[in-house]
């Protein structure tokens, strides 16, 4: 488990992520993926693939479908270049480099991306808390994909995914397949980045079935892991964040 907190109005507002107990502290406590069900309130499940990352690397790797393996083999062969960073080596310059490539990532969807300031400082907080690892990899000398984790004693979490397909030069496309294959092999080596730190677990960050993500569970699935079923919810501890949630449902109200 590990936790972030911001101070609004004298209130304290915490993630809490991969808890298996109750937050014992004062505040507004948002969950995310805890172990645990809280009956006072509202909670989400939240279904995600996990990889168990205690077998030697190439049991892991006996565990992905054969087409996954044969594209983190191929890859590995061809021009890609992988960088992960821990907090400690992450800078401000990094930060703002992925942010960048994250809005062009979902620009080329066309959906405008609004959320660079809180999407910041989340990752600013996580480093500061010796909980983020971001990662790169260069695919025929430009930059192609991005992987941002979040991590505590055990647990490895895919948090930002984002490739960019069309490279400068590449008016074809022609790489497309490669970046693709350098996505998968960008994964198997952060299961052996978060094995060799002494995490036992990569949490794939969710698995859904709409239209719209099934082919991302999908992807997510030919890596051989198991569903497992996590918890969302947000809890109310304490006089002082009592009384602010009463006055912020009052304000909305009028």
């Amino acid at each position: 488990m590990f936790s972030t907190c911001r101070v609004r109005h004298g209130v304290h507002f915490y993630k809490v992520w991969f808890a298996k107990e109750p937050f014992k502290k004062s505040g507004i406590i948002a969950y995310y993926q805890a172990s645990f069900k809280d009956s006072r309130v509202q909670v989400n499940n939240y279904d995600t693939i996990v990889n168990d990352l205690t077998p030697a690397p190439e049991e892991i790797k006996a565990q992905f479908s054969k087409s996954c393996k044969y594209k983190v083999n191929r890859a590995a062969r061809e021009d890609v270049q992988l960088t992960i960073k821990d907090s400690k080596d992450i800078t401000d310059k990094d930060i703002d480099e992925f942010l960048k490539f994250f809005k062009e990532f979902w620009e080329s969807k066309d959906v405008e991306f609004n959320n660079s300031t809180s999407v910041r400082q989340d990752l600013v907080e996580y480093r500061a808390g010796n909980n983020l690892t971001l990662a790169y990899a260069v695919v025929c000398g430009e930059k192609a994909i991005y992987h941002t984790h979040v991590y505590d004693d055990t647990t490895a979490r895919l948090l930002h995914s984002a490739s960019l397909y069309r490279l400068q030069g590449d008016a074809e496309g022609t790489n497309k397949n490669l970046i693709g294959m350098a996505n998968r092999y960008m994964h198997y080596e952060e299961m052996l980045h978060f094995k060799q730190m002494g995490k036992s677990v990569y949490d794939w960050g969710g698995a859904g079935r709409g239209e719209d993500v099934i082919n991302i569970t999908e992807f997510k699935e030919s890596f051989g892991g198991e569903l497992k079923q996590d918890y969302n919810f947000e809890v109310t501890n304490g006089i002082v964040a009592r009384i602010f949630r009463i006055v912020a449902r009052l304000c909305k109200k009028s």
